[in-house]
C-alpha cells in the first residue's frame, strides 16, 4: 500500500468510526470555509465531497475577488460595503492567491451612464473600505484611455475610468481552505458521495456516504450536519423533505490566446445586444478569459455545459470592444461552465442579472443549510454558519479566521515587497522570473519546497508553454488530496483550461505517473484516462451544435 493510499484508508476508517461535532456536506468555496473556521474554534470536524474540492461552482467562477460595483445600482449598499472589506482582507490573509487587477471602464458615445455618475459611484465604493483599498480611482480622457488599452474601440470613445478590485485562483482558494482545515484536526474527504440523512425523530444525526472509488458505503456520524452544497442545495434538502431554494444561473466563460486579445486591463464591457455587464480578463501566462453568461438553469446541476449561442454571445461582446481582434470560433482554446447557486427572487419575472448574491441560512436541530452568497464574502458565510452550529453545540467560542492567513501567505503577508522577495528567491530554481511567479502564485510559500522536489526526478515539463512541471503531478497527490487525473489537471494543474490541447496530450504520462503512486490496475488508469476525455469534450459540447 502506497502513503497515499494508505492515508486516504486512515480518512475513511476515521470517517465511519468517529463521531463528530459538524459534518459539513459540500468541498466548494463555503464548505471548507466552515470546515476550517469550525476546527479553528475546537469542534471535531468532518467534510465529505462528492467529486473534488471546488469542482463544481467553486472553479468555476470569473475568478474575481470584489466588492460587486453594480451591485450598489441595485441598492444592495451591505452586501457592497461587506464585499469590499473582504475583498481587502484577502488581499492581505492570501497574498499570494489574491492579487490587485485594474478595471477599465470604456465610455462611448450614447452611454447611458455618464463618466461623472460613475465616478461618484466609485468614490461610493471606495468610501465602503474606508479608502482602504489597492488605489483609489482615476477618470481619463479618450487618448489616455486608448494609452492604457492600445487596442481598444477608438470609435465614439469619450474616456474612461480605471480602478482596482482582485482577481484570484478560485480553486487553489478552495484548497488552501481545505488543506488548512485538515493540517488543524478536520477529517477530510473528496469524492465520497453524501446520500441518506440519518435522523433521530425530528433531528439529523448524520449522513450514509459512499466512497465513489471504491463503492464502499458506510454512515458518518455528527451532531450537526451543514449542507454547503451550492447549486445541490436543493436535493440535499429533498432528503429532509424541506423545499427549494434556489433559482440558479448559468455562467460560461473562454479562454482565448493573449496575442489574438491583448488585454491589459480587465475591461469592463456592457454588451451591445443586452447590455448586460461582463469583462475581458489578462488571466496570465499567456492567456485572457471573457466572460460572463447569466441565464436561468432549469436542468440538473451535474449537467451543465457551453452552447454555441453563449459562446457567440461572448464572441460579439469582445469583437465590440475589440474590433481589430476580430475573434472566431476557432480562437476558443477553452470554456468553463459553472451555475451561481442564486436565492429564487420574490418578483417571478426578475432577470438572472437581477438576482440578489445575497446568502440565506436555514436552521433546524441538527441541519443547516447555506445557500446563496458570492466567492468574496464565503469567509463571512461560513463564521455565520459555525455560529449557529456552535450555538446549538453549546459552544461560545469565537471565530478565528478573521486574522489567520491562507497556509500559502505565511510569512508574505507583511507587504507586497515581502512577496517579491520571495519570488526573487526563487528565480534560480524555477529557471526564469516569469516562472518564478507563476510557482508563487500558485503556492505562495510552499514554492519553494514544490520546486526542491521538481529537481529531483519531476523536472519535465507537463505544457510546452506552461512553467508546470511533472514533480506537481506528486505533490498533487502527495500533500493536496488530489485522487484522479482530473483533480489534477482540472484544478490542481488547471491544463483543462489553459493548454491548447486542454492536457490531453500529457494525460496519459499523468495517468501513469499517478498509477504509480496511487497503485492503479491498468483498468483503473484507462478508466481515469475515458473520464478525463470526457470533461474534455462536455467542455467542448458548444462545437457540436
Amino acid at each position: 500500500m502506497t502513503a497515499a493510499v494508505d492515508s486516504r484508508a486512515r480518512t475513511l476508517k476515521a470517517l465511519a468510526d468517529e463521531t463528530f461535532d459538524v459534518l459539513v456536506v459540500g468541498g466548494g468555496i463555503t464548505g471548507v470555509g466552515i470546515a476550517r473556521d469550525a476546527v479553528l474554534r475546537g469542534l471535531k470536524v468532518a467534510l465529505v465531497e462528492k467529486l473534488d474540492f471546488a469542482s463544481g461552482t467553486s472553479s468555476k467562477s470569473t475568478k474575481l475577488i470584489h466588492g460587486g460595483l453594480r451591485y450598489l445600482e441595485l441598492g444592495e449598499i451591505g452586501l457592497v460595503f461587506e464585499s469590499v472589506n473582504e475583498r481587502n482582507r484577502l488581499m492581505r490573509l492570501a497574498r499570494h492567491l489574491v492579487r490587485p487587477l485594474p478595471f477599465l471602464v470604456a465610455h462611448f458615445k450614447g452611454d447611458r451612464r455618464w463618466l461623472v455618475t460613475l465616478d461618484v459611484g466609485l468614490w461610493l465604493y471606495e468610501a465602503l473600505c474606508f479608502f482602504g483599498g489597492y488605489r483609489n480611482h482615476k477618470t481619463y480622457r479618450a487618448q489616455k484611455t486608448l494609452e492604457l488599452e492600445p487596442t481598444l474601440r477608438r470609435e465614439g470613445l469619450t474616456g474612461g475610468i480605471l480602478y482596482y478590485d482582485a482577481m484570484t485562483d478560485d480553486a487553489r482558494l478552495t484548497l488552501e481552505n481545505a488543506l488548512d482545515a485538515r493540517d488543524l484536526g478536520a477529517v477530510i474527504a473528496n469524492h465520497v458521495r453524501a446520500g441518506a440523512l440519518l435522523k433521530q425523530g425530528d433531528a439529523i444525526t448524520g449522513v450514509t456516504v459512499t466512497d465513489t472509488l471504491s463503492g464502499a458505503s458506510f454512515d458518518v456520524r455528527a451532531k450537526v450536519v451543514v449542507n454547503a452544497t451550492g447549486p445541490w442545495s436543493d436535493e440535499v434538502r429533498a432528503l429532509a423533505n424541506e423545499a427549494p431554494l434556489l433559482k440558479p444561473t448559468k455562467g460560461i466563460h473562454l479562454v482565448v490566446d493573449e496575442q489574438r486579445l491583448p488585454a491589459r486591463n480587465a475591461l469592463v464591457m456592457a454588451h451591445p445586444k443586452d447590455k448586460r455587464v461582463m469583462f475581458t480578463i489578462p488571466w496570465g501566462l499567456g492567456r485572457t478569459a471573457i466572460g460572463t453568461t447569466d441565464t436561468f438553469f432549469d436542468g440538473r446541476p451535474d449537467t451543465v455545459e457551453p452552447t454555441a449561442a453563449d459562446v457567440t454571445y461572448l464572441l460579439d461582446a469582445a469583437n465590440h470592444y475589440y474590433p481589430e481582434a476580430k475573434l472566431t470560433p476557432d480562437d476558443v482554446i477553452s470554456t468553463w461552465s459553472g451555475l451561481r447557486p442564486l436565492l429564487k427572487p420574490p418578483d417571478a419575472g426578475a432577470g438572472a442579472s437581477q438576482v440578489s448574491r445575497e446568502h440565506v441560512l436555514v436552521e433546524r436541530k441538527g441541519f443547516l443549510t447555506i445557500a446563496g452568497g458570492k466567492l468574496t464574502t464565503y469567509r463571512t458565510m461560513a463564521a455565520e454558519v459555525v455560529d449557529r452550529a456552535a450555538k446549538q453545540l453549546g459552544v461560545t467560542k469565537a471565530s478565528a479566521t478573521g486574522e489567520r492567513p491562507i497556509p500559502g501567505s505565511v510569512g508574505l503577508m507583511e507587504s507586497d515587497e515581502a512577496l517579491e522577495a520571495f519570488v526573487k528567491s526563487l528565480e534560480g530554481l524555477a529557471g526564469s522570473a516569469q516562472h518564478a511567479h507563476a510557482f508563487v502564485n500558485m503556492y505562495g510559500a510552499r514554492a519553494k519546497a514544490v520546486l526542491a522536489r521538481c529537481t529531483n526526478g519531476g523536472a519535465t515539463r507537463v505544457d510546452a508553454e506552461l512553467p508546470w512541471l511533472m514533480g506537481q503531478v506528486d505533490e498533487a497527490i502527495d500533500v493536496e488530496l488530489a485522487q484522479t487525473l482530473d483533480d489534477v489537471l482540472s484544478r490542481r494543474l488547471t491544463l483543462v483550461l489553459r493548454a491548447r490541447d486542454q492536457g490531453l496530450g500529457v494525460a496519459p504520462a499523468i495517468a501513469a505517473r499517478m498509477a504509480e503512486r496511487l497503485a492503479w490496475t491498468a483498468e483503473r488508469t484507462e478508466r481515469e484516462l475515458s473520464a478525463y476525455r470526457a470533461v474534455v469534450e462536455s467542455s467542448r459540447a458548444w462545437r457540436r451544435g
